[in-house]
């Protein structure tokens, strides 16, 4: 062989051996990156923006008008005045930016992710080698099982954050004095800033000092007794009405109502995590092949931890609801009732059905076409929770009862947390601009005009002020202003249904009124009511003609007196249907078992079968 070529051959070895090293090399630093922290909490704000999103895009979306954020200075100044108010602001803040979509799931995982980070770098601080890495994750966990209750206020979530800040840079000082200064300074601080959760602070620094350095423990209890001493201090002046809105996570939640035993849990979590860091906090370096083990321990607890929170405290028909509220409050109608097919098992859902049905104009032909079981699915009785305030107000807008209407949204707004809801102060701008309150819309007007989404659409309002004629001339407001009562009276001093049939004759224009009266009483299986709304009103404005299931209750008023059926123009169609109905329930007489089944495919949609086969309230 040539000279030449060996030279060659050498080379091209030298060369092949270069590439191998190289992708080896590169290899490995595909798997310390794959391994580093950055990389693992992008994975952690991804799955958990993913999970957010597909588990309550809605629910962030409801939480916007249980928000309203002003930009005002004298706003501003109602929160820093009181304990914890700085972190309310801050929520109010980031609260508005919900109403947008995916922006709530971002935000809400990216402050779930700043916890478990912190709360890793804690950890990491008091115990090194503790490999308690996988652990850090779960007082965000715990976190997820909370913040889908909307009684709960993400003013918790961040002052958990600063809280956990305030704790990483106490574990920095070394010297006993710097310690105790710091913990009393910082314990009034946050108090003042965060509320309820100085006294976790002050928890964790006690049991830290407990179990590290015993000999200097009873310094800590300090900090312990001046958080007390604020709290009784803050009931005495009237921050708070109970001792546990300012020591414990009831502080977060509404305070009218009693939480669950699930808001306890992020703060137990992180206490339950402190201990074994602290136990461990001289542990030496592990060697590389118990890392691994010890983390897929962990990552098991954490796991079954979640699942468990999630089949207990994360309800699936609630986010259904919160979808179906959504169409309502953006007029998605069709949407609404598209998600209302087939058996429905909540009378919310159903309320909004028929609300759907009835601003389209069909309730009195489709209602039976679903799942129907008594009045409950039409209006619900009020007990003054403000999700159901709120349900009342839209229907009792949609029937025309304005009175009825800007009652519900008066009650919804007063018991929303903080200075109100945004979509309730919508409804009573419209509720004063037809009635001609001109002052107070106006003064309702000018409150959201100070919000950054409601602004424009208030703004818009402004040239319905002390102009009749704009709101006679405007599709919603003029027709909902006809639907007023010149007489003064009490609602419902007769009866709901009695002011609507006042109401239908005032203005007979707005079908949804009459249409929910009808439906009122055969949802409730009343045939005496029903029969004397349809003989008086019937060949009137009101009636000029029976819509279907109107139709199918007259022939079970007088089932065997065709002649009373003519009086109401009762079409051939169904009048044969009937027929064919009424056959296949002698055919079956004997069968009462299976009978429903049977005449379900074919007579389900009719109120022949819901008379006959469906249980009401």
């Amino acid at each position: 062989m040539r000279k030449k070529d060996r030279r060659r051959i050498t080379f091209t070895g030298y060369e092949n051996t270069f590439r191998k090293e190289k992708r080896k090399d590169g290899s490995q630093a595909f798997f310390r990156k794959l391994h580093s922290p950055a990389l693992f909490w992008i994975i952690v704000w991804f799955a958990l923006f993913l999970f957010l999103q597909t588990r309550g895009c809605y629910h962030f979306l409801y939480l916007d008008q249980n928000n309203l954020f002003l930009y005002d200075a004298s706003f501003f100044r109602s929160f820093i005045g009181r304990p914890g108010g700085w972190m309310e602001y801050a929520n109010s803040y980031l609260t508005q930016f919900f109403l947008m979509p995916y922006c709530g799931a971002f935000i809400v995982s990216a402050l779930l992710t700043l916890v478990s980070v912190l709360t890793a770098i804690v950890i990491k601080r008091i115990a090194p080698h503790a490999n308690l890495f996988i652990c850090s994750l779960l007082p965000a966990v715990t976190f997820l099982f909370v913040i889908f209750d909307f009684n709960y206020s993400y003013t918790g979530l961040l002052a958990y954050l600063l809280m956990l800040a305030a704790l990483y840079f106490y574990c920095l000082i070394t010297g006993f004095a710097g310690r105790i200064v710091y913990a009393i300074m910082v314990s009034m601080l946050l108090f003042w800033l965060a509320g309820a959760v100085a006294f976790l602070f002050v928890v964790c620094i006690f049991f830290r000092e407990l179990f590290s350095r015993p000999s200097q423990v009873y310094a800590f209890l300090v900090p312990l007794l001046l958080i007390a001493g604020l709290s009784i201090g803050g009931v005495m002046h009237a921050w708070a009405g109970d001792y546990r809105f300012l020591l414990l996570p009831d502080g977060y939640f509404t305070h009218r109502l009693q939480p669950g035993i699930v808001i306890y849990f992020p703060w137990i979590g992180l206490l339950l995590l402190l201990l074994p860091a602290t136990l461990l906090r001289n542990r030496t370096e592990l060697k590389p092949g118990r890392k691994p083990a010890e983390r897929l321990v962990q990552l098991a607890l954490v796991g079954c931890i979640f699942m468990f929170g999630l089949k207990n405290y994360v309800n699936p028909k609630t986010e259904k609801f919160n979808e179906l509220d959504y169409y309502v409050r953006t007029e998605q109608w069709d949407k609404v009732i598209a998600q209302c097919d087939g058996n429905l098992s909540n009378y919310l859902y159903k309320c909004y059905l028929n609300l759907a049905l009835a601003v389209k104009g069909e309730l009195a032909n489709q209602m039976f076409a679903f799942d129907q079981s008594g009045l409950r699915g039409l209006v619900l009785p009020e007990n003054r929770v403000t999700h159901i305030s709120v349900m009342q107000s839209d229907i009792y807008f949609a029937m025309g009862h304005i009175a009825l209407a800007q009652q519900m949204a008066f009650e919804a707004n007063v018991s929303t947390p903080g200075i109100g809801s945004p979509r309730m102060y919508k409804r009573l701008i419209q509720t004063n601009l037809i009635t001609g309150a001109y002052p107070v819309a106006g003064k309702y007007i000018a409150l959201l005009e100070k919000t950054r989404y409601y602004k424009s659409w208030a703004m818009a309002q402004r040239r319905f002020l002390w102009d009749d004629k704009a709101v006679e001339a405007d599709s919603v407001l003029g027709m909902k202003r006809k639907c007023i009562l010149s007489e003064n009276h009490l609602s419902k001093i007769n009866g709901l249904d009695s002011d609507l049939k006042r109401i239908a004759r005032q203005n007979p224009a707005h079908k949804a009124t009459i249409q929910y009266t009808g439906a009122m009483y055969l949802l409730d299986k009343n045939p005496d009511t029903f029969k004397e709304m349809v003989e008086t009103l019937y060949g009137t404005e009101v009636l000029p003609a029976l819509p279907k299931s109107f139709q199918e209750a007259v022939i079970i008023l007088a089932e065997k007196n065709p002649d009373y059926w003519a009086q109401f123009g009762l079409s051939e169609s169904i009048i044969r249907r009937y027929a064919d109905f009424r056959q296949q329930v002698l055919a079956n007489r004997n069968n009462t078992a299976a009978l429903p089944g049977l005449l379900h495919r074919s007579y389900g949609d009719t109120y022949w079968y819901y008379f006959m086969f469906k249980k009401t309230d």
